[in-house]
């Protein structure tokens, strides 16, 4: 009988062992995951300050070439009335319109909100399982494997919320990647008609 209870002693503590190797590595993999999450964060954070920066110089391209344009206009009425007591007859003028660009909306930085989750405090083990290793050896290992546990609750909630801020970020960049593009293309436009204007005007 009590090689009996000896060996079933010894399996239980074998299980409590691989149970703790396997929490102990379980809580590894989510602190690497966690550094990279947080390096993914900042790296997305570098690369929003430079597209923002991009945005605002094409936005001072954008206002450079309105300045452009009034000179142009300016230029062009000089050039009709010259050509106009010269020929009689004016040649049309050239009109070019302005593409209004997109107002860029205010977008928040990456983080979130540690309050929005709490990792459970539930036992891996029933009460009766946990009085009768009250005083051995297992004890000990049990516990550990009880703060492993809570833990890994705690360190998931941590990268659910990353993953949450992370798929915000990329989702507004996405969008000012486009706002990026539009303006490009206005001020392309905008550029190609002031050339086509000033080659009509010298002939």
């Amino acid at each position: 009988m009590d090689d009996e209870l000896n060996k079933l002693e010894r399996e239980y503590e074998s299980i409590l062992n691989t149970t703790l190797d396997s929490t102990q590595n379980s809580v590894r993999l989510l602190e690497n995951s966690e550094k990279l999450a947080t390096n993914t964060s900042q790296d997305l954070q570098i690369q929003r300050e430079k597209l923002e920066r991009t945005e605002k110089n094409l936005d001072e391209i954008h206002s450079a070439t309105h300045e452009t344009q009034l000179n142009l206009n300016s230029l062009s009425s000089v050039f009709t009335g010259y050509f106009k007591n010269l020929f009689v007859k004016a040649p049309p003028k050239e009109a070019v319109s302005s593409i209004v660009g997109t107002p860029s909306p205010k977008v928040n930085n990456i983080g979130y909100n540690s309050t929005q989750w709490s990792p459970s405090n539930a036992s891996t083990l029933s009460a009766t399982s946990q009085k009768a290793m009250k005083g051995t050896k297992l004890e000990s290992v049990n516990n550990e494997i009880e703060e492993n546990v809570s833990l890994m609750s705690s360190k998931l909630g941590r990268l659910r919320e990353l993953g949450m801020a992370l798929g915000s970020e990329i989702h507004s960049q996405n969008e000012l990647l486009d706002r990026i593009q539009t303006k490009t293309d206005r001020n392309e436009a905008i550029v190609r008609a002031q050339d086509g204007q000033i080659k009509k005007m010298l002939g």
